[in-house]
């Protein structure tokens, strides 16, 4: 589940605010510009959202006849799980909610021990590669706590997320895999030394003395690395090595690309998930009041040229997610596609992660399998007070305590709104600031107005009571 700080995603799941604290669905978005008639061919690129085939960035992709691959074996739509980030090549019909896919590949970015955890800093290290998780990132069932509190050094995790400016792997969903599970890791060849055999990828050396990629590697080539470490500092010893074909699109076929901006030259003219993509005055920018700079995650949709250039039509900047609710359902209102939760009106769309970590555990979950009393936490972007555009939603068994997180309004000590809930503090209330600092009252409810800050507590009567609170930003 995703909450923003300092421009970036970063993870404020349940457990880690409480480890901090304690230690201190609706309108559709389409594949194609409305009108546009887009049909066939697409290729498409983004986590996937929900099950009933396959939805990535709110398009719902058919994969009845599709050759599906996962981490370079063949694979079924049965074993890919929701916050997967995927590309599809398919096409997409004249409607712009519904397609086919003729091939889905995934690949883990990046798959081995956990060497680090940084719960203040929402982060962990896989092979020397820093993982952000954010308050939509997608946790196996096998991680009961549902967040990053679940991991401990030594256990062995696959990450599948979008990479950043920084080289981060911004991250959408993390699995457990056995200890016995092969390292890899997804990313661009640098520094390759055809004579020893070596090249880097994002400061991880691989020696690939032992495997034969096909094609021939070059710089700049986008890989899948598979193998063994040789010790714990030495470089990944490869066994397999894929060169990932792209994108791979030709001239005026559609796209759907959802990644973060590595490299920005210009508003016109820039870079994501490797993809060169320019502007013009004819492209609608949604910005969300955002400027688009490296680091900015945003969904293009457009037309590759003959030079496989994309030329965009449309640039959507994926909002800054700091909102967050958890608690149980007030009620649910499918023709609306929204919900309430504490008083909270959330609207859902198609581009929204599901997922059911409930007992019940439903494949296809929707906003129609929620009823009034189900405990869910839900993330994502206020837009007016009291309401939350919701980026991830996620049922889970039921638990006695609510939490609530945005921005502080009304703040007089000892009460304050966020999402147009009603939080109230008492004498037993623990006080915190950024990075977890135990505070007084004195110095939060000076700091709260107009900052994030996030509660912990138990709903009644419309009230937040808050056992815990802090300043997060």
């Amino acid at each position: 589940m995703r909450a923003v700080m300092s421009g970036s995603r970063t993870r404020a799941g349940l457990g880690v605010i409480a480890a901090v604290m304690l230690a201190a669905c609706g309108p559709t978005e389409t594949a194609g510009i409305e009108g546009s008639g887009f049909t066939s061919p697409a290729a498409v690129s983004g986590p996937i959202t929900g099950f009933g085939s396959v939805f990535v960035n709110g398009v719902e992709y058919s994969t009845a006849a599709a050759q599906i691959s996962i981490d370079g074996q063949p694979g079924t739509e049965a074993q890919l799980r929701a916050g997967q980030v995927v590309t599809i090549q398919g096409t997409v019909n004249s409607d712009g909610t519904t397609g086919a896919a003729t091939t889905l590949t995934f690949a883990g970015d990046v798959q081995g021990p956990v060497t680090q955890i940084d719960l203040v800093g929402n982060t962990f290290t896989v092979l020397g590669q820093i993982v952000k998780v954010t308050s939509s990132t997608v946790f196996d069932d096998a991680i009961v706590s549902g967040d990053l509190t679940g991991l401990s050094a030594g256990v062995s995790v696959e990450v599948s997320g979008i990479v950043d400016a920084a080289g981060e792997i911004v991250a959408s969903r993390v699995d457990l895999v056995s200890a016995s599970s092969s390292l890899q890791i997804k990313g661009v060849v640098q520094g390759l030394d055809s004579t020893a055999h070596t090249f880097d990828i994002n400061g991880l050396q691989v020696d690939y003395s032992t495997a034969t990629p096909s094609p021939t590697l070059a710089d700049g080539n986008s890989v899948v690395v598979q193998g063994s470490q040789l010790s714990g500092s030495g470089p990944l010893r490869a066994a397999h090595v894929e060169v990932l074909p792209g994108i791979g699109a030709s001239a005026n076929e559609f796209a759907d690309l959802d990644g973060i901006i590595t490299t920005l030259a210009s508003t016109s003219d820039f870079v994501l998930l490797g993809q060169h993509v320019v502007t013009s005055s004819s492209t609608v920018f949604v910005l969300h009041g955002s400027t688009l700079a490296a680091g900015v995650e945003v969904d293009v949709q457009g037309k590759f040229d003959a030079s496989g250039v994309l030329q965009a039509q449309k640039v959507q900047v994926k909002p800054f997610s700091a909102g967050m609710v958890a608690g149980l359902v007030d009620s649910v209102n499918t023709s609306t596609n929204t919900l309430s939760v504490m008083g909270v009106t959330i609207t859902t769309s198609a581009a929204t992660t599901v997922e059911d970590r409930s007992s019940q555990h439903i494949r296809t979950f929707r906003l129609g399998d929620l009823h009034t009393g189900d405990y869910v936490l839900v993330s994502g972007t206020e837009t007016t007070s009291g309401t939350l555009d919701a980026a991830a939603l996620e049922r889970e068994n039921p638990k006695t305590r609510s939490y609530v997180q945005g921005t502080a309004r009304n703040v007089a000590q000892p009460n304050f709104t966020v999402l147009g809930a009603t939080v109230s503090t008492t004498a037993q209330t623990q006080y915190a600031g950024p990075g977890g600092a135990a505070t007084g009252a004195a110095t939060f409810f000076a700091q709260a107005p107009n900052h994030i800050v996030r509660s912990i507590g138990a709903y009644s009567g419309g009230v937040l009571t808050a056992t815990q609170v802090q300043v997060v930003q």
